[in-house]
């Protein structure tokens, strides 16, 4: 049983638990109205049967004292001496025709008395002579004998009066059955009365009462079975559907997936304990970011003493290059062929000292001096000095910004390279013209929100997710660093920054800053 029950689901063990403790209280308690119903009906029936045999016996002697009493009376007008003879003889005085109509009359009235199905009255002397019977007058059963021997009989005739009760076997019967017999004795006549019924034909009603009994307590049974079974399974539904969302979200959490909660509902202990998770799953995420942060810092860490010993072995041998080709460049006439391929190696080189400077920026980017700033004051400066920036050529600006935005805690100088570096961004992909919108907003009272909006080419969605890759770039000639460090002086500032982008439709940066340092 226990091996079955650590198979089971928890909804499987609920069922298999609790409805026993449902249905086994209700079957006992129906048991013990059946047995108690049964009974009492038994009871009845048996007391009202034998009240019937009761009120047959004081019938028929009523009916043998009725005609006694009209017989002593019509023999009122005989002898003397025939009335000394009656008197002593103690019988029916059947000595005229018409006492023996009336005689004959009295007993077919007791013989067409039916008691139950089979059942029936018979008279009999003390001696055991059957002087009614509906097939046995005149026979004398004294020494009758039931089943088991005993002469009931002369039992009777020894009493006179009670209830006996016997096994019977009638020559057509399989099998013996049980017969009560109510027996009183009429003394003017020494005639005893015996009205006689088998026991099962009195339990008929009482067979019947159980069976209906019987099939209440089946179909009540059942009912209350199925209602339970709803109930507790419902029951079940409701209380196991939260563990279930818990081992979802659980394996979820398991598979990596960190952003996952539990939903907590209500105040009971499953909602303590989502809590708890939820808590503890704040906590490992937190872990994890620190984690990333500190991987990212071993690594930025290594990048700069890397970007160090490059800048310092390359930046000289790019001085000398740049050196020369300056030299040759002025040297050299405009209409020389070779003037093309010194002016290609300079911009090259030109091209390299940028990358290193980039990857210095990006691995020595320094810690923000927050300073209370006018973002927009300081958004217009810099879109003063983008308008004339040769990438812009041909592309309008335009600016939207709010008048109600409180000053923000920035390191000015750390947030001018990022907004001159996305509106570069912005002109790069715009080469034929177009426009740029930059506008502010205040998101809430504790952050708010810049917005560069261009129509040019748009970027690809497999891009997308790579967009703030270190190195990578769609540009032909880009250095793939620029939204990398953009990124990391928003992140420096707790900030964040997102893009959406259309293919064909242009490009949203949407920069969000907090109004102060949040304090961890």
């Amino acid at each position: 049983m226990k091996s079955v029950l650590k198979r089971l689901k928890l909804r499987g063990k609920l069922l298999t638990l609790v409805l026993p403790l449902v249905i086994i209280p209700v079957c006992i308690v129906a048991a013990v109205i059946g047995f108690i119903a049964n009974e009492q009906a038994y009871r009845g029936v048996t007391s009202t049967s034998k009240d019937d045999l009761l009120h047959l016996s004081s019938f028929t002697i009523d009916l043998l004292d009725s005609h006694h009493q009209q017989t002593r009376e019509y023999s009122s007008q005989t002898t003397a001496a025939d009335k000394d003879r009656s008197e002593l003889k103690k019988a029916p005085l059947i000595d005229t025709p018409f006492e023996q109509h009336s005689f004959n009359r009295l007993k077919e009235r007791i013989r067409g008395k039916k008691v139950g199905d089979s059942g029936y009255i018979f008279c009999m002397d003390s001696s055991g002579t059957l002087t009614v019977h509906p097939d046995s007058e005149g026979k004398n059963v004294i020494n009758s004998q039931d089943l088991n021997g005993n002469s009931f009989i002369r039992e009777m005739c020894r009493t006179k009066s009670g209830w006996i009760r016997y096994p019977w076997k009638n020559s057509g019967d399989s099998t013996a059955r049980m017969k009560i017999v109510r027996y009183d004795y009429f003394e003017p006549w020494d005639w005893i009365v015996a009205v006689g019924s088998y026991e099962d034909e009195f339990y008929q009603e009482a067979h019947k009462i159980k069976t209906h009994i019987l099939i209440s307590m089946a179909l009540l049974l059942l009912l209350v079975g199925v209602v339970a079974t709803l109930l507790v399974y419902w029951a079940s539904t409701v209380f196991t559907r939260p563990i279930s969302h818990m081992v979802s979200v659980i394996q979820s959490v398991r598979r990596g997936n960190l952003d996952q909660r539990m939903t907590v509902s209500g105040e009971d202990e499953l909602a303590d304990m989502s809590s708890a998770f939820n808590h503890m799953a704040d906590i490992i995420q937190r872990n994890k970011t620190m984690e990333s942060t500190l991987a990212q810092q071993e690594k930025m860490a290594s990048l700069g003493l890397l970007s160090s010993g490059v800048a310092h072995e390359i930046n000289n041998p790019l001085g000398v290059i740049l050196g020369y080709a300056g030299y040759l460049e002025g040297k050299l006439s405009p209409d020389d062929p070779n003037y093309q391929y010194i002016h290609e190696i300079k911009r090259e080189s030109k091209r390299c000292k940028k990358i290193v400077q980039d990857l210095l920026s990006y691995a020595r980017t320094p810690r923000p001096l927050l300073a209370a700033t006018d973002l927009n004051h300081l958004l217009e400066q810099i879109v003063d000095f983008s308008a004339n920036h040769t990438d812009m050529r041909g592309i309008t600006i335009t600016t939207s910004f709010a008048g109600d935005l409180p000053p923000i805690e920035v390191d000015g100088d750390l947030l001018r390279q990022v907004a001159i570096n996305l509106i570069l961004n912005a002109g790069g992909a715009m080469p034929e013209g177009g426009r740029l919108a930059i506008s502010t907003e205040a998101v809430d009272t504790r952050h708010v929100r810049i917005t560069f909006r261009d129509s040019g080419c748009g970027i690809p969605s497999e891009s997308l997710d790579k967009i703030f890759e270190p190195f990578y770039s769609t540009k032909a000639h880009g250095t793939g660093l620029g939204l990398a460090i953009t990124r990391q002086i928003i992140e420096q500032h707790y900030g964040e920054i997102r893009i959406e982008s259309c293919v064909g439709s242009g490009t949203s940066v949407i920069v969000t800053l907090p109004t102060e340092r949040e304090e961890i």
